[in-house]
């Protein structure tokens, strides 16, 4: 049986006692090893930096989507640990390390009990929007559940329209938070 969440004299007698349980988890939270798993599904591995991650710019990214700066590749300091390329145990251990903030900003935000994949689900959603999504928050501190699937699937477009692969991956994040489905699959 799960930890009491709480425990609570009722109004209506005063010697009664009444414990309350879910099998949602309490803080703090870590990630799971299948939302790093999922995670790295959509963030493909590449052992050598690159330039061409979609932005305007190209911003320098090795790994599972591990930024190195900001731009072109161009010698700088910051790519020299990169130039003879990662293993995947080296770029695992970069996306964990970057998952981090996202996992403060849902441990500092969220209020209320969760469960693993739907921690999971707002984790992978957060690090790929970074504070975009903030907004989403609200729906689960209110306990609106029902409403953070539609509001992921709507956070998929960039300058006003739809991006065929944010669709499937904000599809994927929904349908993560909302049956615990691990999929990553494009």
């Amino acid at each position: 049986m799960p930890d009491a969440l709480a425990t609570a004299v009722t109004n209506t007698d005063p010697g009664s006692n009444v414990t309350a349980y879910t099998q949602r988890l309490g803080k703090p939270w870590k990630m799971s090893e299948e939302g790093v798993k999922f995670l790295e599904g959509w963030e493909a591995y590449s052992a050598t930096i690159y330039d061409t991650d979609g932005s305007k710019a190209g911003n320098v990214t090795v790994g599972y989507g591990h930024l190195v700066h900001l731009g072109k590749i161009s010698g700088v300091a910051s790519e020299k640990p990169f130039q003879k390329g990662i293993s995947e145990a080296q770029a695992e251990a970069l996306l964990r390390q970057d998952v981090g903030w996202a996992e403060r900003t849902i441990n500092d935000a969220i209020k209320v009990p969760l469960f693993q994949f739907e921690y999971d689900a707002l984790v992978c959603f957060m690090y790929n929007l970074q504070h975009h999504g903030d907004g989403l928050l609200d729906f689960v501190n209110t306990g609106q559940y029902n409403k953070v699937g539609d509001k992921m699937r709507n956070c998929a477009t960039s300058k006003g329209r739809p991006v065929k692969g944010l669709l499937r991956r904000r599809h994927r994040e929904a349908e993560m938070f909302e049956a615990g489905v691990y999929d990553s699959s494009h």
